[in-house]
């Protein structure tokens, strides 16, 4: 630093270190340029994204029929030899009624208590227990299952 004899204040000379208004600005343009690549990863991200509403719908309805089917097996005049009878009554909504964008499905098989997801044939169940498979599919999302067990207690 240089320093003036009369008044004492000092200045810069041409060798001391800062930043000019040039480097200034180019660095703001290498930044501005790197921060569209990262939040373009970003957007990409979001639209590839399972929309909430959607998955919610998808969940509530494969949830509401493995309700109706619990609730089946404790209502006395059906139970469970109604839900495990040779023909599935639940079948397929195809598409759900009310809900036209989606479609649902039931599938029950017979299982034993030593290995509650292996399939060991076709209702009616022997062996006292069922698995119950209901899948909800969309075309925006794809498929969602939820899994219950029932059993001839």
């Amino acid at each position: 630093m240089i320093r003036d004899r009369k008044t004492g204040v000092g200045s810069r000379g041409s060798g001391e270190g800062g930043f000019s208004l040039i480097e200034i600005i180019i660095t703001l343009v290498v930044l501005s340029i790197a921060a569209v690549g990262v939040l373009s990863v970003f957007t990409t991200g979001t639209k590839g994204s399972v929309d909430p509403l959607i998955l919610n719908q998808v969940t509530s309805l494969a949830q509401e029929k493995v309700d109706i089917i619990m609730g089946d097996r404790a209502n006395p005049a059906r139970g469970y030899a109604w839900i495990t009878a040779a023909v599935n009554p639940y079948g397929a909504e195809n598409p759900v009624t009310g809900f036209s964008a989606f479609n649902r499905s039931v599938n029950i098989f017979c299982v034993t208590s030593a290995d509650l997801t292996t399939s060991t044939g076709a209702p009616p169940c022997a062996s006292g227990y069922a698995h119950i498979t209901v899948t909800v599919t969309n075309t925006t999302i794809g498929s969602v299952a939820v899994d219950g067990l029932v059993t001839d207690y």
